[in-house]
């Protein structure tokens, strides 16, 4: 599912423009003036897309979701994305000069889970392609 299809699902969603705005930062106006054809999806900020497609994939996926493989391959990729932060941003605190004891072991545990979910994601890739050779 592309971006302007999130867009539109979200258009036409029971969701309020208030609630949007809340969860997103982007104005109710906007919203409703998609939703009432008085603006276009292309002329949205980036800014905009990227805060309304977050919205998406956090609140509707879930009703609206993709293929199963897109899908998934997705959820991957925003886990790795998300872990990788939250252990650069643990990292920082481990440096700091009075770091407690335990934000190292928190570092710790957060490259851990990391590492796990690399190495699911490539003990599936390699069934998936053991899985097609049998098939062919």
């Amino acid at each position: 599912m592309n971006v302007r299809d999130k867009i539109q699902v979200i258009i036409d969603s029971g969701d309020s423009a208030y609630q949007i705005q809340q969860l997103t930062g982007v104005n109710s106006s906007v919203i409703i003036r998609l939703r009432n054809n008085n603006r276009s999806i292309d002329n949205l900020s980036l800014k905009t897309v990227e805060k309304l497609e977050q919205y998406y994939d956090y609140h509707l996926s879930a009703k609206h979701p993709a293929p199963k493989d897109v899908h998934l391959s997705h959820f991957r990729h925003r886990l790795i994305n998300v872990l990788q932060e939250l252990y650069e941003f643990q990292q920082e605190k481990v440096e700091q000069v009075a770091a407690p004891d335990d934000e190292q072991a928190m570092a710790a545990v957060i490259e851990q889970l990391f590492n796990d979910v690399l190495a699911d994601q490539l003990e599936i890739e390699k069934n998936e392609t053991n899985l097609q050779s049998e098939v062919n």
